[in-house]
């Protein structure tokens, strides 16, 4: 009885394992890696994305002027919201770090309210590093005044890399 027992608890701890991992493997370059409190992975611990995966995901534009153009731009990219959705965020606080290592925190309030997006893609052109790319948090600035405080910038990370749920 002890060894059926122990080859039933074998078979469903690698069952629920196997349903941990049901994410697909990206196919090009990654360019996000999202760990923490998810449910939904590629490996039982992180989901690795690559542009075409993020591009599936529910988008939005922004027409707007950052702190650090002289003009409006056209951005478009995923919802934060989306994205942190496909991976199952269970967590309160998103942990954002760039490819540079700045991190900053943001909750979940915070994105309910402002709906941030992951621009990939600036005026029609996908964004390289040296254009704050691949990934951009940004903010929508033209329909929220208040982002246009500087509180606010330290949000809007560039080259975003890493994701770490909370």
């Amino acid at each position: 009885m002890i060894k059926w027992t122990l080859i039933l608890a074998a078979y469903f701890t690698i069952s629920l394992s196997a349903l941990a991992d049901n994410l697909p493997q990206p196919l090009g370059s990654v360019i996000l890696t999202i760990s923490g409190q998810i449910e939904n992975t590629q490996d039982g611990k992180t989901v690795r994305l690559d542009l075409a995966q993020l591009k599936q995901l529910k988008s939005n534009t922004f027409n707007i002027q950052t702190r650090w153009s002289d003009s409006a731009h056209r951005y478009q990219g995923p919802l934060l919201s989306a994205v942190l959705n496909y991976v199952g965020a269970k967590g309160s606080v998103v942990h954002l770090t760039a490819l540079n290592d700045y991190t900053t925190d943001i909750d979940q309030e915070y994105i309910d309210k402002y709906e941030p997006i992951l621009a990939w893609e600036e005026d029609g052109k996908q964004l390289s590093v040296r254009e704050k790319g691949p990934l951009w948090l940004l903010l929508p600035n033209d329909k929220f005044p208040e982002l246009n405080a500087e509180t606010h910038s330290g949000k809007m990370i560039w080259q975003l890399s890493q994701i770490e749920i909370r």
